[in-house]
């Protein structure tokens, strides 16, 4: 599975153990766990705007540890161009999508954007 950037905000973030308990166990249940440089950077971004470098250089690394990494290649990016324009959604999600596509695996995610893969959440 591909987890996307709404996944990982959510376990970093969420007050309630139930809901963090049931992302817990998509990760533990997924075989395989890939994750794409585009959701590192997200996160990266977002927790510098709410925590600081410490806090965001920590969650990227827990990422990175936990994850098969997928780089952004030019199939991948040509394939998110094409999505962007299709839907009408932001670089960022068509990356990811294109990523999921690409790998043929669904992705965890809550996102609505996600229209052309199978989403797998909560």
């Amino acid at each position: 599975m591909l987890f996307e950037t709404r996944y990982f905000w959510a376990i970093f973030t969420a007050k309630n153990p139930e809901y963090v308990n049931k992302l817990k166990k998509i990760f533990e249940a997924s075989k395989t766990r890939f994750a794409s440089s585009v959701s590192i950077y997200e996160v990266y971004k977002l927790t510098l705007a709410h925590e600081g470098k410490t806090v965001a250089d920590l969650r990227a690394t827990t990422i990175k540890k936990q994850m098969t990494i997928v780089d952004i290649d030019s199939q991948i990016a040509e394939e998110g161009a094409m999505i962007s324009h299709r839907l009408r959604i932001p670089m960022a999600d068509a990356l990811i999508m294109a990523t999921a596509k690409g790998l043929r695996v669904p992705c965890v995610t809550d996102d609505p954007h996600f229209t052309e893969v199978k989403k797998v959440w909560v």
